[in-house]
Parts: structure tokens; C-alpha cells; sequence
């Protein structure tokens, strides 16, 4: 992968195309904006989705740890309580990285529209009358951090309150190996020059 310039850039909507570069550069614009939206839109699903799924997992945190008459729980506390805040933190942080990858797709096609709306609209997008002012993806990013770091520190609570000192740095190098691997394995990004193969179905 490498960088290029902003001529460059313009140059792919021309190379090898019979139809007007104009018509291919307004369609190249119309396919960036709709997919700048799509973005925005998935953005907030998955928003919502991972919101819904943090309340319902606090909900059951606090409810195992002030339930009495609840056998099941009564007689095995401290693995029902430590489950949940495990539950509680891989949402979290599933929530974390969904937020900070939602949000790299949806700059991406803004760059595309920020770079093909002066021929069209002239810079709408990049005229602004807020010189400045608060990024609500990047409070939601906070917000998911943030429940990352509770969950972690109800989690050392618990194996505190429950279990041993041993267990305790089991717990936390089991945490560490969660983030390596959402971190790590993760992160990607598709291989536009890979090898596509194709098969017909019902044909050997």
C-alpha cells in the first residue's frame, strides 16, 4: 500500500474509461456520498446494538450480586459474578474497537466526497459555519472506554471478593490476552489486489 497525491487520486476516474470523465467523477461522487451515509447509518446501529447489550449485562451484574433467593446463584457466586463482568468487558470492548473501526470507514468515504464535491457542489462539505465544536462519534468512543475500565475494575473487585490473589492475576492475563487479540486480529483491511476466484454451484 502506498500514499498518493490528490492528482493521482483524480486520475484513476479517467484512466481507461470511454465514458466522460465528468459523468464518471459525478458518479464517483453520488457512490461516495451514499456510501458516507450507509456508514453513518451502520455506525449508529451498531451503536445501539452494543448499548442494548451493556445495559443487559449490567442489569445481570447487579442483580446476581443483591439476589437472595436465587439457589443457583446462592451457591456459586463468585463464578456467576465473574462471568458477567467477562461478558461485560468483551462487549465493551468489542463495542470500543466497533466504534473506532465504524468511524475509519465512515472518514474514508468522507475524504472521497471531501475530494470530488469541488467539481460538483463546490466545498459543501468542507464549509462549515462551527469553527469548533464536540465530536459525538468520539464521545460515544469515550463512553465505550470508559465501560471497558469499569467492567476491568468490577471484574478485579469480584475475584478480590471471591476468589485468591492467584486467580486474580489469571483474571487479568486473560483480560490482556482478550485485547491483544481484538487489537491485533481485529484489525485489517481488504486486500484490493488479492486473487478473486470464482465457482459456479451445481457443477463439479
Amino acid at each position: 500500500m502506498r500514499e498518493i497525491d490528490e492528482e493521482e487520486y483524480k486520475s484513476h476516474f479517467k484512466t481507461g474509461l470511454t465514458s466522460c470523465p465528468k459523468d464518471i467523477h459525478k458518479e464517483a461522487y453520488k457512490i461516495a456520498n451514499e456510501n458516507r451515509k450507509f456508514e453513518i447509518d451502520n455506525y449508529w446501529k451498531r451503536a445501539n446494538y452494543y448499548w442494548l447489550f451493556q445495559i443487559s449485562v449490567y442489569t445481570g451484574y447487579f442483580y446476581s450480586i443483591t439476589v437472595q433467593n436465587d439457589k443457583y446463584i446462592c451457591k456459586h457466586p463468585g463464578f456467576i459474578i465473574v462471568g458477567i463482568t467477562c461478558l461485560g468487558f468483551l462487549t465493551a470492548l468489542a463495542w470500543f474497537f466497533s466504534n473506532r473501526g465504524s468511524k475509519k470507514w465512515q472518514e474514508n468515504w468522507e475524504s472521497h466526497v471531501d475530494s470530488l464535491e469541488n467539481e460538483i457542489t463546490g466545498p459543501l462539505y468542507k464549509t462549515t459555519s462551527c469553527k469548533e465544536t464536540w465530536s459525538v462519534s468520539r464521545i460515544n468512543e469515550i463512553v465505550s472506554g470508559f465501560s471497558i475500565v469499569v467492567w476491568v475494575l468490577l471484574g478485579i473487585e469480584t475475584v478480590c471478593s471471591f476468589f485468591s490473589c492467584t486467580l486474580l492475576i489469571i483474571y487479568l492475563v486473560a483480560m490482556c490476552a482478550i485485547a491483544g487479540s481484538f487489537y491485533f486480529y481485529g484489525k485489517g483491511l481488504k486486500d484490493r489486489d488479492k486473487e478473486i476466484h470464482w465457482f459456479k454451484v451445481g457443477e463439479d
